[in-house]
């Protein structure tokens, strides 16, 4: 067993301890630390003091965790929040045109309030299922007071965000759409920043809309400004072209890459960066998921997201589930081709464990938030976001207990979060936030935008 673990050094600003997890089995998803299988983790203003067993903390608020699995909080890295009121608009989309159609047409509706409750309410479904972090990609900035609204529910949720203003404007928008949104960028970053809960990032016009120089443009706003990236990248070679251009860096992440090749593969992972799946959507929509096993064997930082709560829950536990489920049925069918048929165990196959899939949506997600040194580990000098996961009445699954978070958990287990080192839920509620009011926010968006009809009405008093 590991033996205990404290941060040197005094506290910040000499505080003392104020949070204790008691008698946890603990995935502190770090090397160094490894697992525990009952241990207490102290915190301290907002972060990670020690971890280990039989920790002294006097006056602390202490939470007895007997029963559960603490664990970091699951950070998703590639959400539409502002989507949230649209669940179930996609349930049965096939195509992209469908998506368009549906979903996507529907921001020229949106006002900046309905941006506010659609992102409050978004980020409240999060936080109760254990998101304690994401990178909302927020394409549907059609004014600044839209960006403003998105920024002001994310601050009143205390959820730790990434918020990537959207560069995509109409698409038949003029040039001068182009030169407010990246004003207002400027601005927001001297008054939002790059610390703290909420951070400002930015979410590059997609390559095929657009052209490259544009894109350039923003990249270069973003690291003049110190601000991470996002993009999604659909169609094949997008990635070369920004190595080819100067722009690829660890600080762009790309969402779903489903027909980067290779080499693109080997650009990412030489340059430290990563990907973001979307498996739920991706094998959804009929995308080829070979990406997955290749960008893993080629060292690219892969991470997990859920894209639109248009067309799936708000669990990133099924998303986990649904990736392992992925990667080794994309090992199976190579070795089926091959010949190599009933299964055999061989070096290299099978490629991943349950266990790679927390990595994703863990430590290799803080990495592709520009937080790898203080995020997504449960050790001292972390962020202290985490979650305990109850595994009784029924008890903990036999074997790695990652596995039992991976395969055998879903966003109702989640007993427990902390942002901060301020616990959001705690017993199975919400602490400090109504879902009841995230799901008036989301009927009065429904009300205000959809125009079909099919705007839900009804609810318990």
């Amino acid at each position: 067993m590991p033996e205990t673990t404290t941060a040197p050094g005094p506290t910040a600003h000499g505080a003392g301890p104020t949070l204790l997890i008691r008698d946890a089995t603990v995935l502190t998803m770090d090397p160094a630390l490894g697992d525990f299988e009952r241990a207490d983790v102290l915190v301290t203003g907002d972060r990670i003091t020690a971890v280990g067993p039989d920790l002294s903390a006097p006056g602390a608020e202490t939470v007895d965790a007997r029963g559960m699995i603490a664990l970091p909080g699951l950070i998703d890295t590639h959400m539409h929040a502002w989507q949230t009121p649209l669940k179930g608009k996609y349930a049965d989309g096939w195509t992209f045109d469908d998506y368009q159609d549906r979903v996507f047409r529907l921001r020229e509706n949106f006002t900046p309030d309905d941006i506010h409750d659609a992102t409050f309410a978004g980020s409240v479904q999060m936080l109760d299922s254990g998101v304690t972090g994401v990178l909302d990609f927020c394409h549907n900035v059609m004014s600044p007071q839209a960006a403003e609204a998105g920024l002001r529910a994310h601050a009143a949720t205390g959820q730790r965000v990434l918020w990537a203003y959207g560069m995509l404007g109409s698409f038949d928008a003029p040039p001068a759409d182009h030169a407010w949104r990246l004003e207002h960028v400027r601005e927001l970053s001297a008054h939002v920043g790059d610390s703290g809960l909420l951070r400002l990032g930015l979410a590059l016009s997609s390559l095929e809309y657009g052209d490259l120089e544009r894109t350039a443009t923003e990249v270069e706003l973003a690291r003049e400004l110190g601000l991470r990236m996002t993009v999604h990248q659909n169609p094949a070679g997008q990635i070369r072209a920004l190595h080819e251009r100067g722009l690829l860096d660890e600080d762009i992440l790309p969402a779903h890459a489903n027909a980067a090749d290779d080499e693109e593969l080997e650009l990412l992972a030489a340059c430290g960066g990563g990907i973001s799946f979307t498996p739920e959507g991706e094998f959804g929509g009929g995308r080829s998921m070979t990406v997955l096993n290749r960008a893993h064997r080629a060292g690219v930082c892969s991470s997990l997201g859920i894209d639109t709560h248009a067309r799936v829950a708000i669990d990133l536990f099924a998303a986990m589930r649904l990736t392992y489920l992925l990667m080794r049925n994309v090992d199976a069918a190579e070795e089926r081709e091959a010949g190599r048929y009933p299964l055999a165990r061989r070096p290299g196959l099978p490629l991943i464990e349950p266990r790679h899939m927390l990595e994703y949506a863990t430590v290799n997600a803080a990495r592709s938030l520009g937080l790898g040194d203080e995020l997504g580990r449960l050790a001292p000098g972390c962020y202290a976001d985490l979650i305990l996961v109850d595994t009784e009445p029924y008890g903990r699954a036999l074997g790695d207990p990652a596995a039992h978070v991976v395969l055998q958990t879903h966003p109702g287990d989640v007993d427990t979060v902390v942002v901060g080192g301020k616990v959001r839920k705690r017993g199975g509620r919400l602490t400090d936030l109504d879902p009841v009011a995230a799901g008036r926010a989301t009927r009065r968006v429904r009300s205000r935008v959809l125009d079909d009809g099919s705007a839900e009405t009804s609810a318990r008093p």
